[in-house]
């Protein structure tokens, strides 16, 4: 149950990245400013966040199914 929850945490993070840093930073470069953390640091902390927040809902959802089942 936790090595699945591991594995599919990986797609939604990967997503909440690419649509929270990275687009946004290349099609509104102008926005972004030095008062803005490195995309590196940007990305990797969306990356992160959105890793335990994806496997923490993962898990919810494999411990309600069989609770549902019964």
């Amino acid at each position: 149950m936790f090595k699945r929850a591991l594995k599919f945490a990986i797609g939604p993070s990967i997503g909440i990245t690419i649509g929270g840093i990275l687009i946004p930073r290349i099609m509104f470069s102008n926005l972004y400013n030095e008062t803005y953390p490195s995309i590196l640091l940007h990305a990797s902390l969306y990356f992160v966040v959105g890793y335990i927040v994806s496997l923490l809902v993962f898990l919810l959802i494999e411990w309600v199914k069989p609770k549902i089942k019964k």
